[in-house]
């Protein structure tokens, strides 16, 4: 009986003691109070149940009805508490210890001489219904499987988690007690070696470690190599056709049989799991070399109907789970603090694009240079067109001015290019490889310092060379400076004087066309300076100068930075954003003389538009120098 005084181990010890779930409430109670009595004169903590041992049954009782361990039942006149898992339990009482029942078959209602109830049983067929517990798509695991073994050999009870591990240990210190116990290693051998010729010391090898290590040799059979799932089959029919030639089978006979059934479909299963694990790890290097091949980059709808070389579709040997899983992985993973294997790319209307790292600035440097035919005949003909009608832009007379118009082309042209080249990623990628790989060819380079380079010299296209090829193309007296001038003067005479117009914005390539504006307007506002020395005399301590306490705040919110280039890089990169938000501060209060509020409201709105500064430790430092160099920027503002 039970060794401790807590109602529910006298429970379990009263019912095994019965064999039997069910417990009649008043005969409990009865042998409760007397094996109390008996119990304190050696253990007084058993004294709690003398005396109102009902009133203390009821109270305790509540919370194992609670917690489900006990139902209560009212089916008989006295009442009846029912233990649902009291089949579960004696189960792993006895596989707790399988070693110590090697030699007896599996447990079955047969020796438990009892019939379980069907809303506690899964009845299964070992040879057909084992594999959902191996790939646990089960739609639901009853707590106890019955196997049915073939030839009518009878069942075995096992419970559903051992399935396949546990069960497959058993089986196996079954094994070994037939071959070890039994002395039925050399036997083994010498029947199995003319089956596997030539493997006779690799069966020795292995019969040998089933002995010494069954449980470490089990590895090697779910690792299901050819020779071992040979092996396997071969000694689970030897063992079959051995026990059924006997006439009388003893117990030991049926531990064995059972256990060499138990074996031949859990290693078939193993086989077959081995298998498609392969296949599965082949359709992934498929999947990875795919990904090398143009165009590079790919949605995940393109992914899903990748073929093998064999027009086999890869997700046919793969779930969507996988394939989801190890792209979450190759997206995410990070070595050493460097950019995942592979990239999303977001594009403009919710396309995602998934692309190698390493594929990367090798697709971009391509999408160059069959840009730069398209971005450079683009220009031509509209240079052409406008010499032929004696019209002139800035562009060509200007680099930058030409930059910015091949950046508008490109874009216009090739948007997918112009937002790769202003992707984050990209500049991400490139500066590993120029850490990892140290210095990248001239061909391939597309940054400077962390910037892009113009885009004149990423598509390898000179502004003197596309004009003075427009300028050759037409007539002589288009280029000569007498000839055009008399014709331009006629030309235009005639010609209506068209109103202002703004160059378009390209939202591709980021660049923006600045608004062509009257050049007889002038500007209204007459007083920043003086507006800006008033700030000035607000913001800046006493005794300090201007450019002395802009230093001093710099070396507030970039202390972090402890590389003299980078910090000079953050603080250029710093200096530029806030003029180009002045700008547009000036250009929106044209009409209105600056304050101290606007200058504070435009380094809020830079810190708050941007997430990285957000964070900075010295924000408050930052929106100080962020004023401080605005009013530095109006009080040199010509007017």
């Amino acid at each position: 009986m039970a060794r401790t005084t807590d109602l529910y181990s006298i429970l379990r010890a009263y019912a095994n003691k019965y064999n039997s779930p069910y417990i009649a409430i008043e005969p409990f109670l009865t042998f409760l109070g007397k094996y109390a009595a008996h119990m304190v004169k050696d253990q007084p903590e058993w004294a709690k149940w003398q005396g109102d041992t009902g009133l203390k049954f009821w109270n305790e009782m509540a919370e194992y009805t609670e917690d489900g361990r006990c139902v209560l039942l009212t089916d008989t006149a006295e009442g009846r508490v029912y233990m649902p898992f009291f089949y579960v339990e004696k189960l792993k009482e006895i596989y707790k210890s399988i070693d110590e029942n090697a030699d007896t078959p599996f447990p079955s209602e047969d020796s438990f001489g009892i019939t379980l109830p069907k809303d506690q049983l899964n009845v299964l067929n070992l040879n057909t219904d084992l594999t959902p517990y191996f790939d646990k798509t089960a739609e639901s695991f009853l707590p106890i499987v019955k196997l049915m073994f073939p030839d009518a050999s009878g069942s075995a009870l096992v419970l559903a988690p051992m399935i396949p591990r546990r069960l497959m240990e058993t089986a196996m210190a079954k094994v070994r007690y037939y071959l070890g116990v039994h002395g039925n290693k050399g036997y083994a051998i010498h029947k199995l070696s003319p089956q596997l010729s030539g493997n006779e010391g690799f069966i020795r090898e292995a019969l040998d470690q089933v002995i010494t290590q069954p449980l470490e040799y089990l590895n090697t059979i779910e690792a299901s190599g050819e020779s071992t799932w040979l092996l396997w089959s071969s000694f689970c029919n030897m063992v079959k056709n051995d026990i059924k030639r006997k006439n009388e089978k003893l117990a030991d006979d049926m531990a064995i049989l059972e256990a060499a059934y138990i074996i031949e479909t859990c290693n078939g299963l193993y086989r077959f799991r081995a298998q498609k694990e392969r296949e599965r790890e082949t359709a992934f290097r498929a999947l990875d070399q795919r990904m090398d091949q143009a165009p590079y980059y790919f949605s995940l709808e393109a992914i899903t109907k990748f073929t093998n070389n064999k027009g086999v579709l890869l997700l046919s040997q793969y779930s969507n789970e996988e394939l989801e899983a190890c792209i979450k992985k190759k997206t995410t993973k990070s070595v050493n603090n460097e950019v995942p294997e592979w990239l999303i790319i977001s594009g403009r209307n919710d396309e995602r694009w998934f692309i190698k790292k390493e594929k990367y600035l090798p697709l971009v440097n391509k999408m160059l240079g069959d840009a730069q035919s398209q971005v450079r005949q683009e220009i031509s003909d509209r240079w052409i067109k406008m010499i032929r009608e004696f019209q002139h832009e800035p562009a060509m007379d200007s680099d930058t001015e030409f930059d910015k118009l091949l950046m508008y082309n490109m874009g216009s042209l090739m948007p997918l290019l112009a937002h790769f080249l202003h992707d984050s990623k990209l500049l991400l990628v490139y500066e590993e490889l120029e850490r990892t790989q140290g210095m990248i060819p001239p061909a391939s380079r597309i940054f400077s310092n962390g910037k892009l380079l113009p885009a004149s010299t990423l598509l390898r296209v000179k502004r003197r060379d596309l004009l003075t090829d427009a300028k050759l193309s037409l007539p002589f007296w288009y280029s000569a400076p007498v000839f055009s001038s008399i014709i331009a003067f006629f030309a235009k005479s005639g010609r209506r004087k068209k109103p202002r117009q703004r160059v378009r914005k390209n939202t591709q390539s980021g660049i923006d066309f600045e608004e062509v504006e009257n050049a007889t307007e002038k500007n209204p506002t007459k007083n920043l300076a003086s507006a800006a020395r008033e700030i000035q005399a607000a913001l800046l301590p006493e005794g300090k100068s201007l450019d002395e306490y802009l230093e001093e705040l710099e070396g507030r919110w970039d202390r972090l930075i402890l590389k003299k280039e980078d910090r000079q890089n953050m603080i250029s990169n710093m200096k530029s954003l806030i003029r180009d938000n002045l700008r547009q501060t000036l250009r929106v209060r044209k009409n209105k003389t600056i304050t101290r509020q606007a200058l504070e409201d435009t380094a809020a709105g830079i810190i708050t538009g941007y997430p990285a500064l957000k964070k900075l430790e010295g924000k408050g430092a930052l929106q100080l120098y962020m004023e401080l160099y605005m009013v530095k920027l109006l009080l040199t503002i010509k007017m």
